[in-house]
């Protein structure tokens, strides 16, 4: 089962729907994200055999017994072994495999190819991506054995949006309204609830702010690029403006003025980054220089570098422990580093530090 489209459509929250689903039916489900493991042929194999632990114990032992080496026909020999104890088992088994389209090694990609060709009817595979996986998709396609769902399929109707906002979310919205945000986002479930939690928010319902928040978070960790070097889509940018647009009219909703003027900032620069990716390669000028800092984030840079940690900082700046932390996220993706004490070096590289 093939579920393809952009990041924020739902892909991940159906799977987890059908995950549940599975488990309470009593199917062995295993659940594997390969936003981590997606580099490395060897951790993909160990993951796989801790999912699959519970009811193929000795692949897992198989697995933990091989040298660093890993030979590819040894590798080839232990999916076999999967294959037979599969058969063995009797049972139905699924295995969800998300964030597929972080897997940059060829040789994941044949060990998946070979899991599809050699196991048992009962093993079903389900593959959350953004981009068609290099796999025989149209041979699966040609005997009946693929299952696809696309962001044509995986997006809101007008009338699939209207029965979330009204019925389920219990919004008081014009037919106007519902078709508006509907077009507005897409019909993405991640950005309705986005939209919804804003509403919450201008009822004075203030304790959104911080699933917001939370929401918001989980999302642009969703959108970032694959890898250091990769270039960041359209969609993926447009996404990022408009979460960070949400977040910060939700936090100005609810009175903390500087955690919006944060989000808005972070949505300015990223409409015009989106402008930037939308224009004509010819027309595009050479790469910019990197992004300064705002004072504020200097202030938090220099107040890192004395060894103070989020809340501190934030009862320094009189401002929230969760404004320091988006303030830090904007400082790690300007300075281009993932850590504080990089952050420090590269600050004072750049000399926004003495």
């Amino acid at each position: 089962m093939l579920l393809s489209g952009p990041s924020g459509v739902g892909k991940t929250t159906l799977m987890a729907r059908w995950h549940a689903i599975a488990r309470n039916r009593g199917i062995a489900a295993g659940w594997l994200s390969l936003h981590r493991s997606g580099h490395d042929p060897r951790r993909f194999l160990a993951d796989l055999a801790d999912v699959l632990d519970p009811v193929l114990p000795v692949f897992a032992r198989r697995v933990a017994g091989l040298d660093a080496g890993g030979a590819p026909a040894v590798l080839e020999e232990v999916l076999c072994d999967l294959a037979g104890e599969l058969d063995r088992l009797g049972r139905q088994v699924v295995l969800f495999l998300d964030d597929y389209q972080a897997v940059a090694d060829p040789a994941i990609h044949r060990d998946v190819n070979r899991m599809l060709s050699a196991l048992p009817g009962c093993f079903t595979l389900v593959i959350a991506t953004r981009i068609d996986p290099p796999l025989p998709l149209a041979r699966l396609r040609g005997c009946g054995a693929l299952l696809e769902l696309r962001a044509a399929d995986l997006r809101f109707t007008l009338d699939e949006a209207r029965y979330y906002l009204t019925r389920v979310q219990s919004l008081d919205l014009t037919e106007d309204q519902v078709r508006d945000v509907t077009e507005k986002t897409e019909g993405r479930i991640s950005a309705l609830q986005l939209a919804v939690m804003t509403r919450r928010l201008m009822a004075k319902e203030r304790d959104a702010l911080p699933e917001i928040r939370h929401r918001a978070d989980q999302w642009l960790d969703q959108v970032d690029p694959a890898g250091p070097d990769a270039a960041p889509q359209a969609d993926d940018l447009l996404l990022r403006g408009f979460a960070a647009l949400m977040v910060g009219y939700a936090a100005g909703a609810a009175g903390d003025l500087e955690s919006a003027l944060a989000q808005c900032r972070d949505a300015i620069e990223t409409s015009g980054r989106v402008l930037e990716t939308l224009r004509p390669e010819t027309a595009r000028t050479a790469p910019a220089a990197p992004d300064r800092l705002h004072h504020r984030e200097i202030q938090i840079l220099r107040l890192v570098s004395e060894g103070l940690r989020n809340r501190e900082i934030g009862g320094r700046l009189r401002i929230s422990e969760d404004t320091v932390k988006w303030y830090m996220k904007r400082l790690f993706a300007k300075l281009y580093v993932t850590t504080r004490t990089s952050a420090v070096a590269r600050g004072r590289e750049m000399g926004y530090l003495p």
